[in-house]
């Protein structure tokens, strides 16, 4: 019985920088550090959003070569006398096999988030009675696509799925990330105001945000996921993804492109051969330097 934690999911930044190294990386150098090449283009990745709930992130894992099944909060594996807001007291005795039985695999962990009820205050979910709603499902360390994750589902059982409710797509190119900034706050103030999920179940109110996934083959790790959430329900204490000024963005691309030219970029390595300088690493600054300098 080994405790599987689902992962912390990051900002948009964190993505950003993820998706950059990962797009960017080249192998490691002699010394075994690792190497970039700044000039690989970035992906345009596409990502589905689903609602972010305000619960208790928990867990159920069973594992086939041993036929245990445990419960487990983020942090730990549960016990009934060690439980994590009566998540694991709710399903200990109930017949769960139904959950595992879509996926070929010795281990498989089913995430979700344990709301409703008295799990969390202030938002609409708590009007609502206490459950399960599954979000991903991990199979021998490996995620299970939507088309997997969706089958899962014991509604008698107040287990319910979190591609039952509101989707979205938003396709975002990493070259011009801040371009899809204000269509992610946009969205994120939207489910925050109204509940997506708990208005299906016939409760208004205020939602938390959302969670979002590359679903662009290749690009599913979860270093890639991120979430944004909003500040109107106060409790949440979060920090809010700003919404960013579009043209003053574009005006400094259109500059970089204006004035990094390929021909200055040429000028400024004749500069170097000028003073006899190596054309490696170690006369960056210098190169950067006369660039700056030039254009000014």
């Amino acid at each position: 019985m080994k405790h599987l934690p689902f992962p912390t999911i990051g900002q948009f930044r964190n993505a950003i920088r993820n998706v950059t190294h990962h797009a960017r990386y080249v192998g490691q150098d002699a010394a075994g550090d690792p190497m970039y090449d700044p000039t690989k283009p970035l992906p345009v990745l596409t990502f589905e959003a689903t609602v972010k709930l305000h619960g208790t992130n928990s867990g159920i894992v069973h594992q086939r070569s041993t036929n245990e099944t445990w419960f487990q909060s983020r942090e730990k594996v549960l016990t009934l006398e060690a439980d994590n807001a009566g998540f694991m007291r709710a399903y200990y005795d109930k017949e769960l096999m139904p959950l595992f039985a879509p996926f070929v695999g010795d281990t498989v962990a089913i995430y979700g988030e344990w709301c409703g009820g008295s799990i969390q205050k202030s938002v609409a979910l708590a009007k609502l009675s206490k459950r399960f709603v599954v979000f991903a499902v991990s199979v021998d360390g490996v995620w299970q696509p939507r088309s997997a994750v969706s089958a899962v589902r014991l509604s008698e059982l107040s287990i319910f799925n979190i591609y039952d409710y509101p989707t979205w797509t938003i396709d975002i190119d990493f070259n011009f990330p801040q371009f899809k900034q204000n269509e992610i706050v946009e969205l994120t103030k939207a489910v925050e105001k109204e509940c997506p999920v708990a208005k299906a179940c016939g409760s208004v109110g205020v939602g938390e945000g959302i969670v979002l996934k590359p679903i662009t083959a290749g690009w599913e790790h979860d270093d890639f996921w991120f979430k944004s959430k909003g500040e109107l329900h106060s409790a949440s204490k979060v920090t809010q993804l700003a919404a960013v000024d579009v043209e003053k963005v574009r005006s400094i691309q259109e500059f970089v492109t204006n004035t990094v030219t390929e021909s200055r970029c040429r000028q400024a390595i004749d500069k170097l051969k000028e003073k006899q300088l190596p054309l490696d690493r170690t006369s960056l600054g210098e190169y950067i330097r006369w660039i700056v300098g030039d254009i000014k």
